[in-house]
């Protein structure tokens, strides 16, 4: 692993200047955190710092940029990358089920990880030119959903993926993706790449990453990775991971004020914790996903317990219903959407017949919907009904 190491920080390091230069980037040396990054001579981007992560000055500029003409779905923009991709002769691949069952997480959290049964269980090499529109969770985002602009739980990873790369091919993926980029109208005018090394363990031992992380007007839309993953019976397996949130990449397309705009139905009015939690539950719901206390279920809990508790209405199952349309441009459900909404309905009620049984101090509900509580408490408790109206009326505010 030493010389593998070596390999990264010498060679490919080099190789990687090179490459940006030789495409009109220009390097700098970013005087906050020192790391080296590169923009078009032209750039109107102050080159002073990288604003990058800690860099980052606040605030994204690329919603001043010229706007498109018409507001773009995230749908047709995979689509367009797509078209574009098997035209340079990479393959087009199916997603995977949401619910990661031989990975290390979870719920798939990267495109990458339709590798994780040849990089975890020994099985065979595959060296095809891959190009995949992942739908991905990612559960620390949650929190920072309602004030950090730009975040969701729940996004699409448009991605390429080559196992056994040279780092050439490599660079050539990256060009690839300049491309399709430049066709979409974000020109590399006004992107920062910022590059950096890494250690990373994916659970076979330590390797080395070498890594470019795309900006644009101040919004981190992706990365390009080259990675040397260790083998215990093999040689290490090299990897062009590259990956970009589709979303991002619309918000970024549309300029519109909010992230959001461009993830909600155009006539809902709500926070944006509400509706990434329907999204996200949506995405879960079609993947089979149900409730339970650990693993995939434990998150599809935490989402509904979101709604459940804090936003609850009818309109919450029309929101769904939106979100359930948005996923299946991507994937092909493994649940109907009748059993999909029900599971989730029977979820987020859950909590609120437990938030009503303490409220007005009733008995427990059961394995029920809010109306099927309700009937028994009116007809088997002898509870007014007046005073379950009022109390699923402060549920709804």
């Amino acid at each position: 692993m030493e010389s593998n190491k070596g390999y990264f920080i010498d060679e490919n390091l080099e190789a990687m200047k090179k490459f940006m230069i030789e495409r009109g980037w220009r390097g700098h040396k970013c005087g906050g955190c020192g790391r080296v990054f590169f923009a078009k001579p032209s750039t109107k981007t102050d080159v002073s710092t990288c604003g990058w992560h800690k860099c980052d000055k606040g605030g994204y500029p690329f919603r001043a940029f010229s706007k498109c003409k018409r507001l773009l779905k995230p749908s047709y923009i995979s689509t367009k990358m797509s078209e574009y991709f098997s035209s340079v002769n990479f393959d087009l691949a199916t997603p995977r089920n949401i619910a990661n069952a031989d990975g290390q997480t979870d719920l798939v959290i990267a495109g990458v990880q339709m590798f994780d049964d040849i990089i975890l269980r020994n099985k065979q090499i595959r060296e095809d030119k891959i190009f995949v529109a992942q739908p991905c969770v990612r559960m620390q985002f949650q929190s920072h959903v309602e004030s950090q602009e730009g975040t969701s739980t729940s996004f699409v990873n448009a991605c390429t993926e080559q196992m056994g790369a040279g780092f050439d091919e490599h660079l050539q993926s990256i060009d690839c993706w300049c491309t399709i980029l430049s066709k979409l109208g974000l020109h590399m005018n006004d992107f920062i790449v910022v590059m950096r090394t890494s250690q990373k363990n994916w659970g076979t031992g330590e390797f080395s990453a070498l890594e470019l992380f795309f900006s644009y007007g101040g919004l981190e839309l992706g990365d390009a990775a080259y990675l040397y993953i260790p083998q215990l019976n093999r040689p290490a397996i090299p990897i062009s991971d590259i990956g970009f949130g589709l979303e991002r990449v619309t918000w970024a397309i549309n300029k519109t004020e909010s992230y959001f705009d461009v993830l909600r139905p155009l006539t809902a009015i709500g926070r944006k914790e509400m509706l990434d939690a329907c999204r996200t539950l949506a995405l879960l719901a079609l993947c089979g996903v149900q409730a339970t206390n650990k693993g995939p279920g434990l998150q599809f809990r935490r989402f509904a317990k979101v709604l459940g508790e804090k936003y609850y209405s009818i309109d919450l199952f029309e929101i769904l219903l939106y979100y359930f349309d948005y996923w299946e441009q991507f994937i092909t459900p493994s649940t109907g959407r009748k059993e999909a909404i029900g599971l989730a309905r029977l979820e987020i009620e859950r909590f609120v017949n437990l938030r009503i049984c303490k409220m007005l101090n009733l008995s427990q509900p059961h394995d029920e919907t809010t109306e099927a509580y309700f009937t028994r408490l009116v007809y088997t408790c002898n509870v007014s009904m007046e005073e379950l109206r009022k109390a699923i009326e402060i549920c709804k505010t």
